[in-house]
């Protein structure tokens, strides 16, 4: 009768689980080092709508109503008012924009000192309004939670 040699099984088997308890230990450390289970805020959501205003007649203007959700912050959310394939230009809102709220505007946020406020956009200085039959790229976001709520083209007559 042969003898089989069986003390070799014994360390794999050893060495396999001690490898195998410093990955979980390694994972277990990097979830509570990343927080991947803890919880995210998120920004407002909204529903914002932007089209051309169909009232006025000879004047190129855009219409921003919010027709529903979360109210959005003064001073946290920002707007931007290009044309389309210009880098967003971003102003920061000096009034609450709730629903029900909108905003006409015929300038663009690109030039000049400029003031969103729910009612209107104001450019003092060197006002860039609207070109007829021209796209325009709308953006808002709300900056605290870095969020996109709006990002829209619009064509204005």
């Amino acid at each position: 009768m042969t003898k089989q040699n069986e003390d070799a099984v014994s360390p794999v088997i050893g060495v396999i689980m001690m490898v195998a308890i410093a990955v979980i230990l390694a994972t277990v450390v990097a979830v509570f080092a990343f927080q991947f289970g803890g919880t995210e805020t998120k920004g407002p959501t909204a529903s914002i709508q932007i089209l051309n205003v169909p009232e006025t007649t000879n004047i190129i203007d855009m219409k921003i109503v919010h027709k529903g959700g979360e109210s959005l912050k003064a001073g946290d959310w920002k707007l931007s008012i290009v044309k389309t394939g210009d880098p967003p230009v971003y102003i920061t809102a000096s009034s609450d924009f709730r629903t029900g709220d909108q905003i006409i505007t015929k300038n663009l946020t690109n030039s000049g000192t400029v003031t969103v406020t729910n009612r209107s956009v104001t450019v003092s200085g060197t006002a860039a309004t609207f070109d007829p039959d021209t796209k325009y790229d709308v953006k808002i976001i709300v900056y605290p939670y870095r969020t996109i709520t709006v990002d829209a083209v619009v064509s204005l007559r």
